[in-house]
């Protein structure tokens, strides 16, 4: 039985998605099972709140959980603006209705939900009540979710569902209130997760290593012109080193050919990490806005080439873009600097100098400072600590180069990955988890932990595939 990726979005920010099992796919709707304990990815909110009652535009990470409450089956009947729950306690014994109204787009197996907030419960006898009436009127009229008219009609496609409640009318005639799914439906994995879109308007996209990026040896080409030449020979491999055999530690990248005159979503499987049990990256995809090549590729997959994991983060972007990205050792593109500290004594720190948290990993520090400005901060806080009064406090001057801009934007994220401006294009970066990266690649080619990358067709369109398998335990590092 497939599965679909329910995206609920509320104003501009997506509160979940879901995995749910199609139970039925037919004309005037969908039918679909999400069980007890669906491997989920959730917005992470300010303990105590909801999503309602925060104002729009806020920056909720997404992160994994699981669906906290009995099982549902849920029907999105074609067209309509509303979709109907059968909600179950987790002993699968019938509770009740549920009315979300709602605007709907399907894209394959993702479904967009747009949360209209006012909703309808419906009790087993059919005792129905609206829900959520002063959330959805203080919205209305707000541009991020829906005008005065719109809530007309999203009020009237509630009363219409009513009406259906009243008359015991399907879907709230008693059919499937006794619904049992097969013991052999398993829970689904955690689903894919959308890192963003990145364009490239040379017409090739490059995945390569971010610590070595601006590296180049004197009077060697720049690697946009290496990798334009192997994208039009239908994409490879580009790196340092022999023609046959990359350095083991240096610049490497797959280049191929891509749409120039759109964005290209960005996604990600993930799998749980040796270290800590987090997701992880199991396999990045780009959509790459081509059509599959049959006369050229025969179905596929098409290797390309392999590539380490850089403990410093990879790189997507385009070709040319890339060119000008200021990595590790480059310079501000702005004239500024984020300082960071973290370890021992870093509450003295904070009593001392101030500071407020930075990011995800909890260190704390100053943001957007003149580099001058910056770089004294971080010299006196090492006085500090040189005089014996926090020692073990690590301090850190991050100039704003793309590199560190990419690292930034990954902070709230949780595989780490954030889209930056570069030359004009969108480019995006991932970092790695630590901990995860010390137990699975800390060799990188050197001792041949290196992972495929692929041309697939997915849907007769092009896709690039980064596969890292799963972690064996007593693997050799």
């Amino acid at each position: 039985m497939p599965l679909v990726n329910i995206h609920l979005v509320l104003g501009d920010t997506v509160s979940m998605i879901c995995p749910a099992r199609v139970v039925e796919d037919r004309a005037d709707g969908l039918l679909l099972w999400i069980a007890p304990g669906t491997p989920v990815w959730r917005a992470e909110l300010p303990p105590g709140t909801h999503l309602r009652d925060l104002p729009p535009g806020g920056s909720y990470p997404l992160r994994a959980s699981r669906w906290r409450r009995g099982g549902a089956l849920i029907l999105q009947p074609a067209g309509a603006g509303h979709a109907v729950w059968w909600t179950f306690t987790e002993e699968q014994e019938f509770r009740g209705w549920y009315v979300n109204l709602e605007s709907r787009t399907r894209a394959g197996a993702d479904v967009r939900v747009t949360d209209q907030e006012l909703d309808i419960t419906v009790a087993p006898d059919r005792v129905w009540q609206w829900k959520d009436e002063e959330s959805f009127a203080a919205k209305t009229g707000h541009p991020v979710y829906w005008t005065a008219a719109e809530a007309e009609a999203i009020r009237a496609e509630g009363v219409r569902v009513t009406g259906l409640v009243e008359s015991a009318s399907y879907p709230f005639d008693g059919t499937r209130c006794d619904f049992r799914p097969p013991a052999a439906w398993p829970l689904p994995d955690l689903p894919e997760l959308p890192l963003g879109r990145v364009t490239a308007p040379s017409g090739v996209l490059v995945l390569g290593k971010a610590g070595w990026i601006d590296h180049r040896r004197d009077g060697a080409p720049l690697w946009s012109e290496r990798a334009l030449a192997v994208a039009a020979a239908g994409g490879g491999h580009v790196h340092d080193g022999e023609p046959a055999e990359p350095a083991t530690w240096g610049y490497e990248a797959i280049a191929v050919p891509a749409a120039a005159d759109r964005p290209l979503p960005v996604r990600a499987r993930t799998a749980p990490s040796p270290f800590d049990d987090e997701p992880v990256i199991s396999t990045l995809e780009v959509s790459l806005g081509l059509p599959w090549d049959h006369a050229a590729h025969g179905p596929g997959p098409v290797p390309l080439g392999d590539l380490p994991v850089d403990r410093c983060g990879m790189v997507l972007g385009d070709a040319r873009a890339l060119d000008g990205f200021a990595g590790l050792s480059g310079e501000s593109v702005d004239g500024l600097a984020d300082v960071r500290y973290w370890g021992g004594h870093a509450e003295e720190a904070h009593a001392v100098f101030g500071g407020e948290p930075v990011s995800g990993a909890g260190d704390r520090g100053f943001l957007d400072l003149p580099l001058a400005e910056a770089e004294a901060l971080a010299g006196r806080m090492a006085d500090w600590v040189r005089e014996g009064a926090g020692r073990g406090l690590m301090v850190s001057v991050d100039a704003h180069t793309d590199y560190h801009r990419f690292q930034r934007a990954g902070w709230g994220h949780p595989l780490l990955a954030g889209v930056v401006e570069v030359g004009g294009c969108r480019v995006l970066g991932l970092g790695w988890d630590g901990g995860d990266h010390s137990m699975r690649h800390r060799g990188e080619r050197a001792y041949g932990q290196v992972y495929p990358v692929t041309l697939e067709e997915r849907a007769g369109e092009a896709v690039l595939c980064w596969t890292i398998p799963p972690y064996e335990a007593g693997a050799e590092a």
